[in-house]
Order: C-alpha cells, then sequence, then structure tokens
C-alpha cells in the first residue's frame, strides 16, 4: 500500500455520523488532527437524529450546582451491580468484573461530566438538566436498587432554542454545525467495505459509493467507528440474539458492518447477545419497518400487559429495556418462548385520557393495530382472530384456550391491587421511576388526575364494562449493542487483547460498557458521546504513519 493512489487523505477517518462519530470527529478535529467522516446513509444522524436525544452522566456539573452528591464509588458500584450482577461482588476493589469491564465503567465516571464540560466549552453541545414532571431532577432506571442511593440529576439533554430539554435531532443539529463550522468533511452514501491495513497497522478504509464505484481513504493517524449496530441485519440478528425480535428503531442502515470489518483484521467481539431494547407494536413493525413504533412507557393507569395464558408477568411500570427481556422466557415444557408477543389491555377511560401518547391514538384517528372488544370474550375472540392473520411471521403463536378466563381473573385481581394501592405480585408504583416516569398526567388538559381516592396512581381498576382495546406487543431494539471490544482509551482490541494499532470504536457498534443494562436515560448516547470523545482524544495523539 506505500505506492497506494488514496483518492481522499485525512489524519482521522470517522465511520458515521451520529453521536459517537461527531463525538470522536469534533474532539480530534478541536485538538488539530484533519478529519473526514464517511456516512453509508444518504442523510447525516444516525439513529441519533431519531432518538430522544438525552445522555447519562454521573457527576455532572448540573448536580454539582444542585449540591448532589454523585461520588465515584457510588455511581461505579450502581453500573456495576446492574451490568453484571452475576460477577457483581461489593467487597472486591473491580466489585467482582474482569479488568476491562471494570476499567471501562470506571473511565466512564471519570469522562462523562468533562467530556459534556468539553463540549459546552467549545461551543459544540449546550447541555441542560432533565427536571421531571414533578419538578424535580430525574431519576434512574433502577433508582430503588440499594447501590444507586437514590441519586437523581444524571439525566442530561441539548438545550434547545426555546431554553429547553430537545431531542435528538436538536443534539445532532449542533454537533454538525460545529464540525461544518471547522470544515469537517462528511461524505454521505458511502458505505465503508474493508479496513486497510500495513504491518498489523490501520492506514485507511476502502468504500462503496454510487454506482458501487471504489474509494479508499487514507488515515495517516487513525481510523474510528462510530457506525451502530445490527438491528436490521436478518442473519446477524438470529444467528446472536437471545430470542425473537420483530424490529426496532434504529435507522435502517445499521446492519452491523463494523462486526464483519473488524472481524476480518482479528478484532474481538463481545455482547453479541446485547441489546438496547423496548417493547414494539408488532402490526406496525411488521408494516413499516423503517419507522419508529416502539412503545417506551406503559402511560396510563387502568392498563397492564399479559401473555397468551392471559397472566401479567412483570410490573407494565418499568423501564422499556428490562420489560422487553421478559419476552424471552423459554418454557421446557412447551418449548416456546411463552411471552414472545404478550398483550396491551385497557380500558376506554385510559385511551380517553392518555390519547395520542403512543401507541394510544387520538380519538377518531383510525388505528389498525388497535384491537377492541364490548367484553373480555369478544375481546380475547378478537385478538385471535389478529394472531391468526399474523401466523406466517410469527410462527403460528396463538392464545392459549383458557386466556379469555384467566384474563377476567387478572383483570379482577388487578383491580383490587388498585383499590388497596398495593400490587402484591410486581410491586407496581413502588418505586419513584414506576411514579415519576412512566406513569404522569393526562394528555387531556384540564383532567382531573390522579383520583382524590387513589392509594397508588400508578394503577386504576379497568371498568366494569367495555369496550375493551388491545396491542400486540413483542420484543424490538433501539439498536444492539454488541460488536468488537474496546478498552479503556477506546482502542478496538485483537482476540489476544492486544490493540490494534490505528483502530479505535464508541456507540453501539461497539461491545457496549453497560453490557445489557440501561443506566438512566441516556444510557446510550452518553456512552456513545463519552468513548467517541475519548477516542478522539487517543487517535489524535497517535503519530503520523
Amino acid at each position: 500500500m506505500v505506492d497506494h493512489q488514496w483518492d481522499y487523505e485525512a489524519d482521522i477517518l470517522v465511520v458515521g455520523s451520529g453521536a459517537a462519530a461527531y463525538s470522536a470527529a469534533i474532539t480530534a478535529s478541536q485538538n488539530g488532527s484533519k478529519v473526514i467522516m464517511v456516512e453509508k446513509g444518504a442523510l447525516y444522524g444516525g439513529t441519533t437524529l431519531r432518538s430522544g436525544g438525552g445522555f447519562w452522566i454521573p457527576n455532572n456539573r448540573f448536580q454539582e450546582e444542585k449540591g448532589i452528591k454523585d461520588s465515584k464509588d457510588d455511581a461505579t458500584r450502581y453500573m456495576a451491580r446492574y451490568s453484571f450482577p452475576q460477577l457483581y461482588n461489593p467487597k472486591d476493589a473491580r466489585l467482582g468484573l474482569p479488568e476491562n469491564e471494570y476499567n471501562l465503567i470506571a473511565t466512564y465516571y471519570d469522562t462523562a461530566s468533562k467530556m459534556v464540560d468539553y463540549f459546552w466549552d467549545i461551543g459544540a453541545i449546550k447541555s441542560i438538566q432533565e427536571i421531571n414532571w414533578t419538578g424535580k431532577p430525574q431519576v434512574d432506571y433502577m433508582d430503588h436498587l440499594p447501590e444507586n442511593k437514590g441519586i437523581r440529576g444524571r439525566v442530561l439533554y441539548s438545550e434547545g432554542p426555546d431554553g429547553k430539554m430537545a431531542y435528538g435531532s436538536e443534539l445532532i443539529r449542533q454537533l454538525k454545525a460545529w464540525a461544518d463550522s471547522k470544515g469537517i468533511l462528511l461524505l454521505l452514501n458511502h458505505r465503508v467495505t474493508k479496513i486497510i491495513h500495513n504491518n498489523n497497522k490501520v492506514i485507511g478504509l476502502e468504500a462503496l459509493t454510487g454506482g458501487n464505484r471504489k474509494i479508499t481513504f487514507k488515515a495517516k493517524k487513525a481510523v474510528i467507528f462510530g457506525s451502530g449496530g445490527f438491528t436490521h441485519n436478518a442473519e446477524l440478528m438470529l444467528h446472536f440474539q437471545r430470542g425473537p425480535h420483530f424490529g426496532g428503531c434504529s435507522v435502517q442502515t445499521n446492519t452491523g458492518d463494523f462486526v464483519n470489518i473488524a472481524g476480518a483484521i482479528g478484532a474481538k467481539l463481545g455482547n453479541m447477545a446485547g441489546a438496547f431494547r423496548a417493547e414494539i407494536v408488532l402490526e406496525q413493525a411488521l408494516s413499516d419497518p423503517s419507522g419508529v413504533h416502539s412503545v417506551f412507557y406503559i402511560m396510563g393507569d387502568s392498563i397492564l400487559e399479559v401473555n397468551r395464558y392471559g397472566n401479567r408477568i412483570m410490573d407494565e411500570k418499568r423501564n422499556y429495556n428490562d420489560r422487553t427481556m421478559m419476552h424471552f422466557v423459554w418454557d421446557p415444557q412447551r418449548a416456546e418462548w411463552k411471552n414472545m408477543l404478550v398483550f396491551l389491555i385497557y380500558d376506554q377511560r385510559t385511551a380517553t385520557l392518555w390519547q395520542g401518547f403512543p401507541p394510544l391514538p387520538v380519538q377518531g384517528i383510525e388505528a389498525p393495530y388497535i384491537i377492541s372488544g364490548n367484553d373480555f370474550d369478544e375481546l380475547s375472540k378478537n385478538i385471535n382472530s389478529r394472531l391468526t392473520l399474523l401466523s406466517r411471521h410469527t410462527g403460528g403463536f396463538g392464545l392459549d384456550s383458557g386466556f379469555s378466563g384467566n384474563l377476567k381473573k387478572t383483570v379482577d385481581r388487578f383491580n383490587e391491587f388498585a383499590v388497596s394501592g398495593k400490587d402484591l405480585d410486581f410491586n407496581r408504583g413502588d418505586y419513584n421511576y414506576d411514579r415519576e416516569w412512566t406513569t404522569f398526567p393526562p394528555t387531556i388538559p384540564g383532567s382531573e388526575w390522579p383520583p382524590k381516592e387513589s392509594k397508588n396512581y400508578t394503577i386504576y381498576p379497568l371498568s366494569s364494562s367495555g369496550p375493551y382495546y388491545a396491542v400486540i406487543l413483542g420484543a424490538g431494539t433501539l439498536d444492539t449493542n454488541g460488536g468488537p471490544v474496546i478498552n479503556e482509551k477506546a482502542q478496538v482490541l485483537n482476540t489476544e487483547n492486544i490493540p490494534i494499532e490505528g483502530l479505535y470504536g464508541a456507540g453501539n457498534c461497539i461491545a457496549s460498557p453497560t453490557a445489557n443494562a440501561y443506566w438512566g436515560a441516556g444510557s446510550t448516547i452518553g456512552p456513545a458521546l463519552t468513548f467517541g470523545h475519548i477516542a478522539g482524544i487517543n487517535a489524535g495523539n497517535e503519530p503520523i504513519k
């Protein structure tokens, strides 16, 4: 490759254009490197562009301003316990974790808040702390774990022009505006197909663009991948994920290219069964695979989820990532994923009060995925008829013959809990997360809520008469989060745990430092920004090849 004629040359090549990629590119550019960004899609921003846009940052500047102490000991214990419960040992110096896994978590705590301040200071991201509807800084997704200690305020967003927290589109707008102002070249419609290396050093990339024309890029210092997971690669999903998924909200270009590209030069893979997940409206996902049909919050109070046997399976107010794990329960007697599909059941009260908050439609707007019945027998019959129509997509999945009877018993028991205020089965409403994240005031202004007689406003009795409604839910992803393993410097490791010289990674294309845990809102973008920043620093410090 010494005499190769390159089409483009830069100090740093960055693959992708989401949060991880922009973080890396901006950091490297600010530190004096010439950067080129190479994006597979026709639109910049990746999945970040369609995300909620939050980033989970322990020990941030806003916590300090409010006098919230967020120590490294507390935060790392929470992260380690949530991500690796099978390994967690509070008495061990590394909390029971292998060296690299512990180092990634510790480095995240040490760097995340500095990253936020860095981007604030250079004018790349103006951050704001989330204050939830109760007027308090936001809680984490497992706020009740002893290791968490109920610490608030780790959730940040980019601040929009109106001074309020903004979605991922605004985060990308701010990042791209900074990059454009500094002349960072972004090439769209360029699909990277190969890492070029010489004497075990990464020196460039090969990509295809319009008409499958081959383009080569020279990296004088390093290559950084921030290219997303493999949600839309059916083969990888089938062979690596832990159970059936029916889609995801990541962009269609997330097909796991980095897995094969880095694997070809000996990269070590990790967390390949991992993903950030959310339940998904089955029929919407089947009819519109490129859309966003995730069910992040089970809003309302007279609402519950049941499986094919008509039984509740969890606290419906749990976070979307952990809630979706319940879909992968294997029944060893029947040889089936017993919760592969579940059914969101609610009454007219919830349909009216929380109308317009997905997946509930605005009243009067047709929503073909909503199944209704005048009583539970009719609802059950209609659900089964719908499942028959969908059977070629679900392996013939249907309701158990006892579904209708069990559903009635389940609703009666649920209603008893609603009256007493205590969910004896799953403790719904016992936690701040349940009360402040997934239960919130109705979307109809002026509605009297919560009811004065309520002892637990996350639960309300379903009406004694119909109509009743159901939505079929399956497992989906925000995106997968497995791939090449990195170290605390964001260097990609080979199968002998030695860094591949000149190759870095961040975001959903790598083995996530969070493993399968979702520490709090922004546990995808927080690590993406942070390890992108770390990659940008270390890649920029590499010598010219």
